[in-house]
């Protein structure tokens, strides 16, 4: 699927230009404090946006199943069989979860229109709208890894 790895690609580069961004974002802040002798009140609240915007567009988008945080100890120790049912009902019961919250979700970011950030006034549901995306992506990734480890059976 070559699509797929293009896809992969430009959303790993994303990710780069948000980090490259908000390092930037970083320097521009402490120089403004520390060499303009003024703090940049905007540097900050770019930096947050940027942040949120990373985290929720990587963990949506860029890392792998392996790759984000887990309670595995006692998972690690079950057998083969056991742990693919139990990966699969997990899997499944997050997928549901999310899935369910997702309408309530959107919901309340589109009901955020109405507030602005403190500086740069922008409107936080454009702030906010990776995290419904974020919840989108980890409930498809869930279902795929619940279909992987079916096939896998």
């Amino acid at each position: 699927m070559k699509w797929l790895r293009s896809a992969e690609r430009a959303a790993e580069r994303v990710a780069a230009a948000l980090a490259a961004a908000l390092f930037l974002d970083l320097l521009a802040g402490v120089a403004g404090r520390y060499v303009l002798g003024r703090p940049l009140a905007w540097s900050d609240e770019l930096a947050v946006v940027l942040f949120i915007w990373l985290v929720f567009w990587t963990g949506a988008f860029v890392l792998g199943m392996r790759e984000h945080v887990a309670f595995d100890v006692v998972y690690d120790m079950l057998a083969p069989r056991l742990r693919a049912v139990l990966g699969m009902a997990g899997a499944l019961c997050a997928a549901a979860l999310l899935l369910w919250a997702l309408p309530k979700i959107a919901d309340y970011v589109a009901f955020l229109w109405r507030e602005r950030t403190p500086v740069l006034q922008w409107r936080q549901d454009y702030l906010y709208v990776c995290f419904p995306a974020f919840v989108a992506m980890a409930a498809l990734r869930l279902l795929a890894y619940t279909a992987a480890l079916f096939r896998a059976r």
